[in-house]
């Protein structure tokens, strides 16, 4: 009697998961090829700002606030996806759904490991490319380096988030999803805030890419969309992307009108102009004074007979 009643829980659990896994067929290959060229606009849409700074050598225009924040909520977005997407994982493990849905419920976790990875590699370029740059300035960048190492930790709190989650039941994996997803929205929109200020008050985009933003603007609602209507998606997966490309469409609209409308650019030409010349007098002025407490040093040192 009991082995009939274990039998019977065991195929009410196997229709339970096959059901499960039913969301995650029927996908297309039109779909398949749609995602993987929207994972190449991702890493494309970056490669304007790699180089605006590897050319600037310099962070000025790019807010500190918005490089942290940037930062921690692609990390947060990654955290979630990999958590949502668990249960597709166990159904192309369980070979519940065959090798070609398998493939196409994971795109959005590429997806999105490609955004977040390229999200984080803007304060890795800003590190290292301005490390020993004139033109960086030196207060800012003694920030940057603590927003580095706070991102690097929010990185491994992540990873333990991830282990934990994935050993408990569905229930608080998905609750710890949706904190993640919550924390990542809440990130954007306040991401955006301190760069749009930044902006406003230096009149021009300074190091902050127009040809990126140009590109990820219309992006961002198309990836929102794709997100969107992904079999198995989670809404908790997608809205932070709606509320990125919203702010992010405001900033690009700042500086266009500094960079190309507003006395035809000059105006922003000559700010950027006065900011780095700034900098860079400082930089210099503060070299000057360490080489002459060197040298005042070693005239104060006794000489050894």
């Amino acid at each position: 009697m009991n082995s009939m009643r274990d039998f019977s829980i065991f195929l009410s659990t196997r229709d339970e998961d096959i059901n499960q896994c039913s969301v995650f067929e029927g996908a297309s290959t039109v779909n398949l090829v749609f995602l993987l060229l929207i994972t190449l606009g991702i890493f494309i849409s970056y490669l304007p700002q790699y180089h605006r700074i590897y050319s600037k050598k310099t962070s000025e225009g790019l807010s500190v606030n918005f490089l942290l924040l940037g930062s921690c909520s692609s990390i947060f977005t990654l955290t979630n996806i990999i958590l949502v997407s668990g249960r597709a994982r166990d159904c192309c493990r369980t070979r519940a759904i065959n090798t070609f849905n398998c493939i196409n419920s994971q795109l959005n976790l590429l997806q999105i490991g490609v955004q977040c990875t390229c999200a984080i590699f803007i304060l890795i370029f800003v590190l290292v490319l301005t490390k020993n740059s004139i033109k960086q300035d030196k207060t800012e960048y003694a920030e940057i380096i603590k927003v580095g190492h706070f991102v690097l930790i929010h990185g491994l709190a992540s990873v333990i988030q991830i282990i934990i989650a994935l050993s408990t039941n569905h229930k608080v994996l998905i609750s710890i999803a949706n904190v993640n997803g919550l924390l990542s929205t809440l990130l954007t929109v306040i991401k955006y805030v301190p760069q749009i200020f930044t902006t406003y008050k230096l009149k021009h985009p300074g190091t902050l890419s127009i040809g990126m933003m140009c590109i990820q603007t219309p992006g961002g609602f198309i990836f929102t969309a794709t997100l969107f209507f992904t079999k198995g998606s989670h809404w908790s997966s997608w809205i932070s992307y709606l509320f990125a490309a919203l702010l992010q469409g405001t900033l690009l609209s700042l500086c266009i009108y500094y960079e190309y409308f507003r006395n035809e650019g000059i105006n922003a030409s000559l700010n950027e102009q006065r900011e780095i010349g700034r900098i860079v007098d400082e930089n210099i002025e503060t070299e000057r004074s360490n080489d002459l407490e060197r040298d005042a040093s070693r005239e104060n040192t006794p000489l050894l007979t």
